[in-house]
C-alpha cells in the first residue's frame, strides 16, 4: 500500500510541478516576450525531468512562447523573426542537452548552477553565432547579456523553489497518511 502511496503521490507531484511550468509559461510568454528564459527553462527540464519530459516540456514552451508572440503581441511576420524563433528553439535544446550532461553528479546546488550556467552559456553562444548571419547581434553587449542572465536566473530560482514546494508538500502528506 506505501508504495502504491508514493506512486500516487510522486504523479501528482509531477503533475503539479507540469501546471506549475505551463502556468509560468504563458505568463512569462505575455511578460516577457522576447526575453522569455529559455535557458532557465533548459535547465529546469534538465534537473526535474526525463530526457523525453525534458524535450517535451522545452517544445511547449517554445510553442506557446512563438504563438503567444505572433498571434497575439503581433511579433512581425518576417524572415528575421521566424528565423530567430527557430534559433530559439535549437538553442534551447542544445542548452537542455548541455545541462543534463553537465549537471549528472554532485551535489543539488552543484547540479543546480552547473544546469544553469550549462544551458546559459550554450543558448546564448548559439543565439550569437545565429544573430551573425541573421541579424540582431547588437543586442549582444554585455549588459544586455547581463539582464537576460539575472532574469533566467531569478526565474529559475523561482521555479526550483516551486519544485521542492511542491514535493515538501507531497512528503507532509505522504508522513500524514502513514499515521
Amino acid at each position: 500500500m506505501t508504495n502504491q502511496v508514493t506512486q500516487a503521490l510522486t504523479s501528482k507531484q509531477n503533475m503539479l510541478w507540469q501546471i506549475a511550468l505551463a502556468s509560468a509559461t504563458v505568463l512569462g510568454s505575455f511578460a516577457l516576450a522576447c526575453v522569455f528564459p529559455f535557458a532557465g527553462f533548459a535547465a529546469l527540464a534538465a534537473l526535474t525531468l526525463s530526457r523525453n519530459a525534458g524535450l517535451g516540456l522545452i517544445f511547449a514552451v517554445w510553442a506557446v512562447n512563438q504563438l503567444v508572440g505572433f498571434f497575439i503581441l503581433s511579433f512581425p511576420w518576417d524572415a528575421q523573426a521566424v528565423g530567430h524563433g527557430i534559433a530559439i528553439l535549437g538553442a534551447t535544446l542544445a542548452g537542455f542537452a548541455v545541462a543534463r550532461t553537465v549537471s549528472a553528479r554532485g551535489t543539488l546546488v552543484v547540479r543546480s548552477i552547473s544546469a544553469l550556467v550549462g544551458a546559459f552559456v550554450t543558448y546564448e553562444a548559439l543565439l550569437w553565432a545565429y544573430a551573425q548571419i541573421g541579424g540582431g547581434a547588437e543586442n549582444f553587449t554585455a549588459q544586455i547579456i547581463g539582464e537576460v542572465a539575472l532574469n533566467d536566473s531569478l526565474w529559475f530560482a523561482a521555479l526550483l523553489a516551486v519544485r521542492y514546494g511542491i514535493g515538501a508538500v507531497a512528503r507532509g502528506t505522504l508522513a500524514q497518511s502513514a499515521r
